[in-house]
């Protein structure tokens, strides 16, 4: 329940970018606004802070776009 109400892990959006976004992860879905660094650095604050896991295709996005937030993109 707690994930669920962290505060951190809600953002208000516009209701076609919720229906874009769904339960997607970075390896499926990521912001086209400029805040696709911001939000990578959140979600892997959310899985550290819970304890989650992440999978290898998952892995390989957030360090994909990690790599394109240091070079600038």
């Amino acid at each position: 329940m707690a994930f669920a109400n962290d505060l951190a892990n809600l953002l208000a959006v516009d209701g076609e970018a919720n229906q874009a976004k769904s339960d997607s992860g970075p390896e499926d879905w990521m912001p086209v606004d400029g805040f696709a660094c911001e939000y990578v650095q959140a979600w892997v604050a959310t899985k550290e802070r819970y304890r989650l896991g992440v999978d290898k295709v998952e892995r390989t996005a957030l360090l994909t776009q990690f790599a394109e937030c240091a070079r600038g993109v």
